[in-house]
This record gives structure tokens, sequence and C-alpha cells, in this order.
């Protein structure tokens, strides 16, 4: 019951901001997931015997989480020049084309890896745990914060909100259906050693759903004329989904933990419930990309 309480609650909010929520509170909410996301990671690497470096950690994440602030900032200097209606959203796509989000992104790694490798340097440390120390600190932040910032730039872009919305409810679909056919008629296990309630059929029951949710999409929904588009990206969305899902799973086993945290009562943690659109989020972003340019 407290599962789907929560789950009331947080749909329709996630939902509302989504859709009508402004760019610098979709940015505030992102960073805030973000740090909650490697913060969880930082735990059950802990728990698997790896030790962090958090500071520079929650520093990298904040970082990776701000190159989406372009959306805030259009707004502010569209205000500032007297720009609206039709101009704010062709400026807003020349901004999108004109920032290079891919080698922001590289360059933001490259610093957070290097001061990464000089805050590890630690008297008397083996060169096993520095390796394992750079690598776990490195992967929490490119792991949880990159995607959402994936994420957010996608739903700064004109249409953006209704892309992000079919794929979160791409997402929530699949995983429902997934679940419950799979616990149903689930016979044939699909990843005994990392997860071992996941079936064959709880795959295929999920996917299916992610096609018939692109199907409808592309019927009533979709402003293109091709209803292929939609059926395939709900489809490489939810590969996508589902492995991100067994990624997180793996996480866990290696912890010993069942969830990655209690921050969500009834769900675990904010890794149990974004563990999909992490995977997802990157297929949304190159969705884009092909269509924009």
């Amino acid at each position: 019951m407290q599962r789907i309480l929560t789950a009331l609650v947080l749909i329709p909010l996630v939902v509302a901001l989504v859709l009508w929520g402004p760019p610098h509170l979709m940015v505030a909410v992102q960073a805030l997931v973000a740090l909650a996301g490697v913060w969880e990671f930082f735990r059950l690497a802990e728990a698997a015997h790896f030790q962090v470096i958090r500071i520079p950690g929650y520093l990298g994440t904040i970082a990776f989480s701000l190159l989406s602030a372009q959306g805030v900032m259009r707004t502010y200097v569209a205000g500032i020049q007297g720009i609206a209606g039709d101009d704010l959203e062709s400026f807003g796509q020349a901004q999108a084309s004109a920032f290079p989000l891919p080698a922001a992104a590289g360059a933001v790694a490259v610093i957070f890896l290097g001061v990464l490798m000089v805050a590890a340097m630690r008297p008397g440390k083996s060169l096993s745990d520095y390796i394992g120390s750079v690598a776990t600190s490195f992967c929490g932040p490119v792991y949880v914060a990159l995607p959402l910032t994936l994420l957010v730039w996608v739903w700064m872009q004109s249409d953006g909100p209704w892309h992000v919305l079919f794929a979160l409810v791409v997402i929530w679909l699949g995983d429902t259906a997934g679940f419950f056919f799979g616990r149903a008629f689930g016979k044939h296990k699909s990843s005994p050693r990392i997860s071992p309630n996941k079936t064959w059929e709880g795959t295929a029951a999920s996917f299916t759903t992610a096609l018939l949710v692109g199907l409808a999409t592309g019927l009533y929904f979709w402003e293109r004329e091709s209803i292929t588009e939609p059926i395939v990206l709900a489809g490489l969305l939810n590969v996508a989904a589902q492995w991100g899902d067994l990624a997180e799973s793996a996480l866990k086993r290696n912890a010993g933990v069942k969830d990655s945290s209690n921050l969500i009562p009834g769900h675990g943690g904010v890794l149990d419930r974004i563990d999909a659109l992490l995977f997802a989020a990157p297929v949304l972003w190159y969705y884009w990309l092909w269509k924009a340019f």
C-alpha cells in the first residue's frame, strides 16, 4: 500500500514538472536527484569495499548537472533582450545548436578525472586501491548525473517536454507490465545471477508494452508522417531501460543489499527509481540529435 501511495503522489508531480515546470526548477530538481543518486552509488561502492572520494565526487556531480542550465540562461538572456513568443523558440534552437554539449561534458569529465587522480594520492595507499578509488568516484557522477543532464537538455528543446514524457511513459508502463506479467506467468529466468526474479516472459511483456505505447502514440499523438518512428524509439528506449535496471541490480548484488537506500517510502532509493532512465536518457538524446541535425 505504501508503494502505491508514494507512486500516486510522485507520478503526478513528475508529470507536472515535465509539462509545466520552469527551467530553473527543472535544473534544481535534476541536481538534487543526481546528488542523491551519487550518494547512493557511493554507499553501494563502500559496501562493496571500495574507497570513494566524496567531496570531489559531489562537486563533479554538480558540474555535470549544471551543463543543462543553458535553458535557464536562455530565458534570462531572452528577458534582457526582450525576446518572446516564436522568436524565443527560434532563439532557443539557435542557442542549442551553438552550444557544444558533448565538448562541454568532455571538458568537465577530463577536469573531474584529474582532480580525482590528485585527491586519491594518499600516503600508504596501494596501486590497486588507488585505481579502484579513482574509477569508482569517477563512475558514480558519470553514471548518474550525465544521463540526467542529457534528459534535461532534450526537455529544454522545442517539443522536448513531450518527448521526455513519452520516454517516461514507455519506461513506466513497460516496467509495470514486465513486473506483473513476469510474476503471474514467468517461468524462465533471464538473469538468475544478477536478478533472480526477472524472467524472459516479463522481459517480453515489457518490450511488447513499449511497442504498443509507441503504436498508440504514433496513431494519436505523433505529429509526424511516419508511424514507425515512435514504435522504433519506444523499442530502443525499452531495451536500454531494461539494461539499466539490470545494471543497477548488479551494483546492489555486488554490495549485498536489496535497495540502494530507503529515501523513497515503499520504493527503496533514488537509483531504484531512475536506474532504467539512466540508460534510456542517452537514447532519447541521440534521437533528438538525429532529428535536429
